[in-house]
């Protein structure tokens, strides 16, 4: 079987040259950081919370037993493709309400999240309720496209890999 992957690339043709960038230099003037995301999408936030710790950062994701409370100055990075995910606008709201600032991570530019807060990064990739499409069952093309673009976050980040090294998981 050979992979399509035009859909994808074409996904990343369309968001700007400096958004990688953009949001690398956001999440490094924070000193601590909160990720959330909901379902598959959570998934792919919860990898980019395991590379920003391999690089030294204080990051938590939201509903874990020891994640603390938010508090003003801290980064909630929120990722929902459809913009409509509950839990992801109320924790929004909740964030913004104690003085924490957002990194919205959306594909719906127009969204009961981006009336919250505008999104830091806008994917053209559909989510789960814009049906099935030759390409993208429900809102996998959107969870693909996020996981690539964070590691081009933390590409942007210019970190040291045998300093993240040193720092991944030992107890696996």
């Amino acid at each position: 079987m050979i992979f399509d992957f035009s859909a994808l690339s074409e996904v990343f043709l369309r968001l700007p040259d400096d958004a990688a960038v953009r949001m690398a230099e956001k999440i490094c003037a924070y000193k601590r950081i909160f990720i959330y995301g909901a379902g598959r999408t959570g998934l792919m936030m919860k990898a980019l919370a395991m590379r920003l710790a391999q690089t030294g950062r204080v990051v938590y994701v939201v509903g874990e037993t020891v994640t603390p409370a938010i508090a003003a100055g801290d980064l909630l990075i929120l990722a929902s493709a459809s913009g409509k995910t509950a839990s992801v606008c109320r924790y929004a709201r909740t964030a913004l309400s104690i003085g924490a600032q957002l990194l919205i991570l959306t594909a719906a530019a127009q969204s009961p999240l981006t009336e919250i807060a505008p999104a830091d990064v806008c994917f053209d990739a559909p989510s789960k309720y814009d049906g099935q499409s030759a390409v993208s069952l429900m809102g996998t093309l959107f969870e693909q496209a996020l996981l690539l673009f964070c590691d081009q976050v933390l590409l942007a980040m210019n970190e040291d890999s045998a300093a993240m090294r040193a720092r991944h998981a030992n107890l696996e």
